[in-house]
């Protein structure tokens, strides 16, 4: 059985700190909610600083506890997905979409899922298994 952590949880290192909830940094949810900011938030310890994902379980690495990394991904199918990406809508004109592609991903793929801008797009631009996409908003 999974021991899930929460906010309020007790740290799963063992230091004796409480989870909570930072306050988010760099929040855009006025542009396009709800914002990256606001959803990747790590519940963190309040004594050795640690992150953690809500409902995950940390593992086991080298004897010490670490936590796991957790960040969205798309299955298009036929061994094509994107995963690892995140936007940055600071500018309030455009939406940077960043993040690593495997298998033939095309752009009519990443289009299609990310979304047209309102005024148009730049890229998706590939690269050595990353991907760049920009969405025009204003």
């Amino acid at each position: 059985m999974k021991n899930l952590i929460d906010e309020g949880s007790p740290c799963p290192i063992g230091c004796g700190g409480t989870l909570y909830y930072p306050p988010v940094e760099n929040c855009s949810c006025h542009i396009n909610p709800p914002c990256y900011a606001c959803i990747s938030i790590k519940l963190t310890c309040n004594k050795c600083g640690e992150g953690f994902r809500e409902a995950e379980e940390p593992h086991q690495s080298s004897s010490v506890l670490s936590p796991k990394m957790g960040k969205p991904s798309h299955d298009f199918g036929n061994g094509k997905r994107i995963f690892d990406y995140s936007y940055d809508s600071r500018s309030g004109s455009t939406m940077v979409y960043t993040g690593r592609y495997e298998g033939e991903v095309t752009a009519k793929d990443i289009i299609s899922f990310l979304g047209d801008g309102t005024f148009g797009h730049r890229g998706p631009y590939f690269q050595n298994g990353r991907f760049t996409y920009t969405k025009i908003t204003d």
